[in-house]
């Protein structure tokens, strides 16, 4: 095999060696308070609780003595799991190979032992061998493959989405990364040869995409809105849904059957088949942190992943190199961004930078490949400016990780003064945490703006 030409091939293959070295080295199965921890917990919750206690309900004490949940209480004092069941679903593989290695070997198998610890983490690295894959296929169909090489390498290891393909793995984010970047490739698919049938795949997956985050039922636009840049390609768009609507609802059927098991979880468990789970918790459409969100020291996602700068601006280009995209990202991310930052918690807890935009770094990665190949192309010497960038956003993100690991960088306190107070330390330095401005979360759930008095 020519190494030049399939650069793009080795840059999957040392992105994984690297995620899977981090993950052996970290060891995270082996401690009581890490891989099933915070809102993961939640997310696994469907699978011990059906398939090891027999206890959908979690009515029975032995499931909190013995197992890990924290279901949500309704106003009609109804306890339901929280999250939608989309991670469950898919981290269900592994969680019966391991529930099966577990029994086979005698090993502890109440589902959450080290084992399905393991199992979870080889299914989030199982994602992402899928989702580099067809991330891959996307940009090699515009691009030379050094520059999909390139962008590979920068998507993976110089973005907060190292995080959450290694030490938070089991959060939601690369399982998203991957669902979406497979929708995208089908997607392009589908124009260049729309059938019937072949919406059924599309359906179901939207279905998923959507169960495991509800708020990314967005990822429709970028369907209907791809190929669409002119008024003339707009209303060929709109007769194609018309003339051929009895597709979109078989489209449509595909979705919803996604959605059954949850549906019936919920009746079950509450005698309803729509069920607020997040009681307590809203948007707050109009104290959108727009600024906060890209900016600030707490979370800003162009603070602590500064290299996807060059994403925004290529998303201006697209609608001069690249029209087909024009218009399904620049819609997309300008709806999502806002329904992100929008949230009452608009920082999401505990996180290394907004992980929320790590969903959509396979539709980014394709305006940063256009930046990145405009740049390279401009002069003799010009494609050194992206080398630099490349390097620079590998030592920066991983720099950033190593503070956030040791917390220099906190969880979801960083102000201005602390972040630049242990600026050049791996470690918090002496007077740190009396620098740090922790987030009123009480106040947040009403839509304030407030920092606790330390």
């Amino acid at each position: 095999m020519n190494i030049k030409q399939n650069l793009s091939r080795y840059s999957i293959l040392f992105c994984l060696l690297v995620v899977a070295v981090m993950m052996l080295v970290a060891r995270d199965w082996k401690e009581e308070r890490k891989v099933i921890v915070a809102d993961v917990v939640s997310y696994y919750a469907y699978l011990p609780a059906a398939f090891i206690f027999h206890d959908i309900k979690l009515e029975n004490r032995e499931s909190f003595d013995k197992g890990l949940f924290w279901p949500e209480e309704l106003p009609d004092g109804k306890a339901v799991i929280k999250t939608s069941m989309g991670m469950s679903i898919l981290y269900s593989p592994f969680f019966f190979m391991s529930h099966g290695i577990a029994r086979l070997f005698g090993m502890e198998a109440y589902g959450f032992s080290p084992v399905y610890k393991i199992g979870l983490l080889v299914s989030a690295f199982f994602y992402l061998v899928i989702g580099l894959i067809f991330l891959r296929r996307i940009l090699k169909a515009y691009f030379p493959d050094y520059m999909v090489a390139l962008t590979i390498i920068t998507i993976v290891l110089g973005t907060n989405l190292l995080n959450y393909a290694t030490y938070d793995a089991p959060m939601t984010h690369v399982y998203n990364f991957a669902m979406i970047n497979v929708f995208i490739w089908y997607t392009m698919q589908w124009y260049k040869n729309p059938r019937m049938w072949t919406l059924l795949p599309l359906g179901l997956l939207a279905g998923l995409i959507t169960l495991v985050r509800p708020s990314n039922i967005l990822i429709l636009i970028f369907f209907f809105a791809y190929g669409v840049y002119t008024w003339d390609s707009l209303k060929q768009r709109f007769l194609l849904v018309l003339n051929k609507f009895h597709w979109f609802l078989f489209m449509a059927l595909a979705f919803v059957l996604v959605w059954v098991p949850q549906f019936i979880y919920w009746y079950v468990v509450t005698g309803s088949f729509l069920v607020d789970s997040y009681p307590d918790e809203q948007f707050f459409w109009l104290n959108p942190h727009f600024i906060d969100g890209l900016f600030s020291y707490r979370k800003g996602w162009l603070v602590y992943t500064p290299v996807m700068a060059f994403a925004l601006v290529g998303m201006v280009l697209l609608f001069k190199k690249m029209k087909e995209f024009s218009w399904a990202i620049m819609v997309f991310m300008v709806i999502s961004t806002y329904i992100i930052v929008s949230w009452w918690c608009w920082w999401y807890g505990g996180s290394f930078g907004m992980r929320s935009f790590v969903d959509y770094y396979g539709l980014l990665a394709i305006p940063m490949a256009l930046i990145f190949r405009e740049i390279w192309d401009f002069r003799k010497y010009s494609k050194w400016i992206v080398v630099f960038v490349v390097v620079f956003s590998l030592a920066q993100n991983n720099y950033f990780l190593e503070k956030y690991r040791r917390a220099s960088i906190h969880y979801d306190s960083t102000s201005k003064a602390a972040f630049w107070h242990s600026f050049w330390h791996l470690r918090p330095q002496e007077g740190y945490w009396e620098l740090l401005e922790v987030p009123d979360y009480a106040k947040a759930l009403e839509g304030i703006d407030a920092i606790k008095e330390q």
